[in-house]
């Protein structure tokens, strides 16, 4: 390559970086590009941490989960307090964290109550999950969005990228559609809630549980049955032994929180990962003969 190619390829690099459009950049550019914004951050590119929309005519990248589950644990991100408030129409959760360095900072997460199909639970925990995936982009310097932001945002195009060629595989594609939920028997259900516990308990021996943990899956589960708390007791008396999401054991409390949305727990207390909670989510899976668990998110 000549050094006047060389010169045009900066240029080029230098304009995509201040307009903010990827699609100007030939597919072997895009494939840099992506791999060195991942080096930078200090993710793994193999794990597709980011995906492409197109926005106001632009192609972007957006952090998915993946990329917030990294960069938690890359700059200890820890969530210290998590407040939910319900209006008429919404779901407000307001999170509070910190990262190693002593840095804190706090961030909102909004969902309104027809999201999720109508389902209450999966609204609010949704709205959870936003507020805290919001606040490690924000506590590691990041003005990305999030993967739950562009669901809410109407001109925002998923486009399909091959991270391998760079090739632009589709300029326009609509988000997957969502599978309808399922009845499951519930013995079925508390077989396989049992049989993740099992693994858990095999895999973490000391696996602890935060307050606001707690705290969100009580108010989930109050959710589901619109604050009839005898209801409520019954549910957990019979799925765990225990009434009280207070006295449930870490790893009731963990795999409750897996099996009603998987997407909700992203805290990794004793060095346990996101990653490693879904491995244990499929060693269960595997172990019953199914393919996916009864009240997660199919997505």
């Amino acid at each position: 390559m000549t050094n006047e190619m060389v010169q045009q390829d900066v240029q080029l690099m230098e304009s995509v970086l201040l307009q903010g459009d990827l699609s100007k950049l030939n597919p072997s550019q895009r494939v840099n590009y992506y791999q060195k914004v991942c080096q930078s951050m200090g993710l793994n590119p193999l794990t597709r941490p980011f995906d492409y929309i197109n926005l106001n005519g632009k192609l972007t990248l957006y952090a998915k989960k993946d990329a917030a589950d990294q960069l938690r644990n890359l700059h200890g991100v820890s969530i210290d307090d998590v407040d939910i408030v319900e209006t008429d129409t919404q779901f407000i959760v307001k999170v509070k964290g910190h990262n190693k360095d002593g840095r804190t900072d706090v961030e909102v997460g909004v969902v309104n109550k027809t999201d999720m199909r109508g389902d209450l639970a999966k609204a609010q925990m949704k709205a959870v999950t936003k507020g805290k995936r919001r606040l490690t982009l924000s506590l590691c310097g990041l003005g990305w969005l999030d993967e739950t932001e562009i669901q809410t945002i109407p001109d925002a195009k998923p486009v399909i990228v091959d991270t391998n060629t760079g090739e632009i595989v589709n300029k326009l594609s609509e988000p997957a559609p969502v599978e309808e939920d399922r009845p499951y028997d519930p013995p079925v259900f508390k077989k396989r809630f049992e049989t993740l516990v099992s693994v858990l308990q095999k895999k973490y021996k000391d696996l602890k549980v935060t307050d606001p943990e707690r705290k969100v899956l009580a108010s989930a589960v109050d959710t589901i049955f619109t604050g009839e708390k005898t209801k409520r007791y019954e549910f957990s008396k019979w799925l765990t032994g225990t009434a009280s999401t207070k006295d449930m054991s870490p790893y009731h409390v963990k795999a409750l929180l897996t099996v009603m949305e998987v997407n909700s727990f992203e805290d990794a207390p004793s060095g346990v990962s996101i990653s490693e909670i879904r491995s244990c989510h499929s060693e269960a899976l595997r172990a019953q003969g199914q393919e996916e668990f009864p009240f997660a998110d199919p997505k």
